[in-house]
Order: C-alpha cells, then sequence, then structure tokens
C-alpha cells in the first residue's frame, strides 16, 4: 500500500472530530470588507480529476441526484489512492465546502457522517460538525445503505454490515414525518484502518434534524481556567494552554474506538456557549501548522472551517492575522502574545478601532496507532480577549 494512502487513512480517521486544525483568524472582518476564500491547492500537487457529475447540473435537472452522489464517493475513493492523499483529501473538502464548485450549488451540497451518526463535514453549515443525527433519520440513511440498525450494537457485526455496505451503491432515504429528511446515501472506506464514512447527497440537514445538545453525553473536561475567566494576558495564556492540554489527552488515547467517538464531540464541547470553552468574543481556533487549512473555529465555524485561513487584516497594520498568529506561536516553546485591531463583534457600540491581545503556542506530539506506531502532530491553539483599562 502506498504511504500516502496509509497516512490518508489514519488522518481521516483519528480527524472525525478535530485531528487535522488548522490556521483560522481569531477575528473576521464584516462581510463587505472580506472576500470568500478560495480553495488553494498545496505546493507540489497535482490537481484532481474534475467532477465526473456535479451539483449544477443536479440543479438544472440535467444529471440525478443519485449520479453526484455516487460520483462524489469514486472521487474520494480516487484521491485516497494518491500518493499524496491527505493534503488532495484537504483540497477537497475544502471544494465541497465552496459555493459555485463542482460539488456545492445551492441546495445540492454534500455531508459526510461518521460510523455513530455524527456530522463530521456539512458543507453548509460546519456549525453543525460533530452533532448527534436524530436516530430516526440515522436508521432510515443505515437501512438506504442496506444496513440493519440493530447491528450497530456490536463492533463486529458493525464493521461487517459496512463492509457489505460499501459493495453497494446505497440509495435514497425519505422520513416521511420529518421535513426535509431526504435524500441520497453511500458510503465508502477511508483505507487501511477500515473507517466507514457515510456520504449524503440533496439532505438540507439543519439543526431541527439533530438531537439536542442537552441530550447529549458530552465531556468538557475539567479546565482550570474558562473562557468566562480570560481577563488578562494571565488567564487567556492559562486558557489557550489548558485547551491545548485538553486536545492532546484526546489525541493521545489508547483506545482508537473511543478516540474517534470523543474527538468528534470535542467539536460540540468546544464550540458550546454555555460550556467552559467559549463566552462572548473569547473563543478558540485551533490550526494545522503545515496545511493552515482550518478545521476547527469555536466563533465562526461556518466561514472559517476547512478553508485556509488569511483573509482577516489587522486594521491598523494591514497585515494578515494569521501572519502574526502564527509567529506569536513559533516565538518560544510556551507561544506569545500579539496585538492588533479589530471590531469587536459582541459590542455594536464600539469603534472599528478596537485594540485586541491574542495568545498562541504549538503543541506536539504522537498519537498512538493499532499497530503499534504513531502519527506525529503538530497544531497551534490560540485566543484573545478586548482589554478594558482595569486588565491592562
Amino acid at each position: 500500500m502506498k504511504t500516502g494512502i496509509r497516512k490518508a487513512a489514519i488522518y481521516l480517521s483519528l480527524s472525525l472530530g478535530m485531528l487535522l486544525f488548522v490556521a483560522a483568524c481569531t477575528v473576521v472582518l464584516p462581510e463587505s470588507e472580506q472576500t470568500q476564500p478560495e480553495c488553494s491547492l498545496p505546493a507540489g500537487v497535482a490537481p484532481p480529476a474534475g467532477a465526473r457529475v456535479t451539483a449544477q447540473q443536479v440543479e438544472d435537472g440535467n444529471a440525478s441526484l443519485t449520479d453526484f452522489a455516487l460520483a462524489a464517493r469514486d472521487h474520494h475513493v480516487s484521491v485516497l489512492q494518491e500518493e499524496r492523499a491527505v493534503e488532495q483529501t484537504l483540497y477537497l473538502r475544502c471544494l465541497f465546502r465552496q459555493e459555485g464548485s463542482p460539488w456545492r450549488s445551492g441546495s445540492i451540497y454534500l455531508v459526510q457522517l461518521t460510523p455513530d451518526g455524527r456530522v463530521y463535514v456539512h458543507a453548509q453549515q460546519m456549525s453543525l460538525s460533530g452533532r448527534q443525527l436524530n436516530p430516526v433519520i440515522y436508521a432510515a440513511i443505515l437501512h438506504a445503505l442496506g444496513i440493519d440498525p440493530a447491528s450497530l450494537t456490536d463492533p463486529a457485526a458493525a464493521m461487517a454490515a459496512f463492509t457489505a455496505a460499501a459493495h453497494g451503491d446505497g440509495g435514497a432515504f425519505n422520513v416521511p414525518n420529518i421535513a426535509d429528511a431526504s435524500g441520497y446515501a453511500t458510503l465508502f472506506f477511508t483505507g487501511s484502518v477500515q473507517r466507514p464514512t457515510v456520504l449524503l447527497a440533496g439532505f438540507e440537514l439543519d439543526t431541527s434534524h439533530l438531537i439536542p445538545i442537552s441530550d447529549e453525553d458530552l465531556d468538557y473536561g475539567d479546565p482550570p481556567i474558562t473562557a468566562s475567566d480570560v481577563v488578562d494576558r494571565a488567564t487567556l495564556k492559562a486558557f489557550v494552554t489548558a485547551a491545548g492540554e485538553y486536545i492532546v489527552e484526546l489525541l493521545e488515547s489508547d483506545d482508537p474506538v473511543a478516540r474517534s467517538n470523543v474527538l468528534a464531540k470535542a467539536r460540540v464541547t468546544l464550540r458550546d456557549p454555555n460550556g467552559p470553552w467559549r463566552d462572548g468574543p473569547v473563543y478558540l481556533s485551533v490550526m494545522d501548522r503545515a496545511s493552515k487549512l482550518i478545521q476547527f473555529h469555536g466563533g465562526f465555524p461556518d466561514r472559517f472551517e476547512l478553508r485556509r485561513g488569511g483573509i482577516s487584516r489587522d486594521i491598523a497594520t494591514g497585515e494578515l492575522i494569521v501572519d502574526q498568529l502564527i509567529a506569536a506561536a513559533e516565538s518560544g516553546l510556551e507561544g506569545g502574545f500579539w496585538e492588533y485591531y479589530f471590531d469587536n463583534p459582541a459590542d455594536d457600540s464600539d469603534s472599528a478601532e478596537v485594540p485586541k491581545v491574542g495568545y498562541a503556542r504549538v503543541f506536539t506530539g504522537n498519537i498512538p496507532l493499532p499497530d503499534g506506531g504513531a502519527f506525529p502532530y503538530e497544531f497551534i491553539v490560540n485566543s484573545g480577549y478586548y482589554p478594558t483599562p482595569e486588565s491592562e
């Protein structure tokens, strides 16, 4: 098996919630002051083959939803065979999110689910990533794949059911008594780690199709300092450090199955405004140090996740905030602070030139693999706050 396939398989499996963290701006310009970021093909990576069937063709009535879903599945499988499969896959996911790309047009877009029915990639609303699908809807999706939902209670039976389903094309699903709960479902495996991914097309999935966060069994960790405690540089540094340690603990779990499930849930815990990791304008952003593709953003996931950072600028200096962020993170073993000017999104009455203090830090380590090996990671966690005269 090619090295690229194995790396992609490991990456795709372990990132079921948030393995690959990507550079994100800690603040966001108003819509009128920024353009939609384009997907950037990594250096040295050949462009993937074009889409066999596009979302626009489905919108125009020139192709079926079935053809589009199966073309997307086959495209994924093809990318996994490439030598630079990790980079190719990231680029493909970015295209999935981009309106007007071959993979997204109007109400036609793609959604990926984890094997336990959690949203992994939602081309239109990344804010829903990590959330659990209504069991009734997921049961209908499983039936469309030819899978008995009862088989998922046993790991061996579940894997056998997903493996059998991967040999077929899937099918259409519809839950008559739930609005818009319909679409087409198919399935592919990520590679040597045998992690199934459910791929949906034509399903306009929104919060009404998910179970409430209050019904979730979530572990928020026990951070010594929370987002609401951040009032100065010392508390900001402690908050970012606690978040990084929380993520590292999840990544380095010895149980790969539990790790995948917990990592998926971590997207919810880190984004929940009622949890310890987000409070008003204080939230977390995490970046993969190498790729700079946004995988998690606690404040603006729909705008930034699965996209590259680098569009927001310091309104005082004109510098890209992401460049300032990386420089601060790499300034020492414990990271560093930087200052910039930006409108406080939580205060409609403030001046546009409001000083903000950011802190970023690099975290590195190795993820244990089932074969006894390890997969290295490097990511940057950052956050920021708006100082007051009392806090500085």
